[in-house]
């Protein structure tokens, strides 16, 4: 006796590349969906840091009154050099700077930045840079720690360290100069090296 129906044949299995960009499609959403940003760059953190360096060497160099200008182009430089890498290290992962993660990190971040400005602009005609610097220190240092909740457990560690820093620069105006380089040269740089070891660049 003859079997006319049509015979079955197994499903076409999944191509491989299909179900890895799958995976990596799911994996990015879980991480998204925790609400971390992890494609800070520890490059970009570490020329970060170079550029305050010599930001603080040009500065000492200058006359007083140009100083704060030599940290206002500083701000800009390091703004795009965080940007540029960060942006950079995204794409290599497959996401973008504006994600749902990265959105929240900068909700977090920008608060305490402009506190930080407003206070620039006010005290700026008091002239006393030790004390604005000393603001500076210690408001990034909350951004840092606020922002970092979104990101590597390590950021809020830094955002730690330069509040200590801008403590310091505010009970003790004389170290002022010091601190600037220790936070925003040194603090970068090896926080930028640690992330740059464990994370990636």
């Amino acid at each position: 006796m003859t079997n006319n129906q049509p015979q079955a044949f197994p499903p076409e299995p999944t191509q491989l590349h299909e179900h890895a960009a799958d995976n990596l499609r799911f994996i990015r959403e879980t991480m998204e969906n925790t609400g971390r940003f992890t494609e800070l760059s520890g490059l970009g953190y570490v020329l970060i840091g170079a550029s305050a360096a010599l930001a603080w060497l040009v500065s000492h160099s200058l006359a007083p009154g140009f100083e704060l200008a030599v940290w206002f182009v500083e701000f800009a430089v390091a703004t795009v050099l965080g940007l540029w890498f960060t942006a950079r290290k995204a794409a290599s992962a497959g996401t973008t700077l504006w994600n749902r993660s990265a959105r929240k990190l900068l909700l977090a971040f920008s608060p305490p930045m402009a506190a930080g400005g407003l206070l620039t602009f006010v005290l700026y005609p008091t002239g006393n840079l030790a004390l604005i610097q000393g603001i500076w220190l210690s408001l990034y240092g909350v951004s840092v720690m606020t922002g970092g909740l979104f990101s590597v457990s390590i950021i809020p560690v830094m955002g730690m360290a330069f509040m200590a820093a801008g403590a310091i620069a505010l009970l003790w105006p004389d170290t002022t100069g010091w601190m600037m380089l220790l936070g925003f040269g040194g603090l970068h740089g090896l926080f930028g090296l640690l992330i740059w070891r464990r994370y990636g660049g």
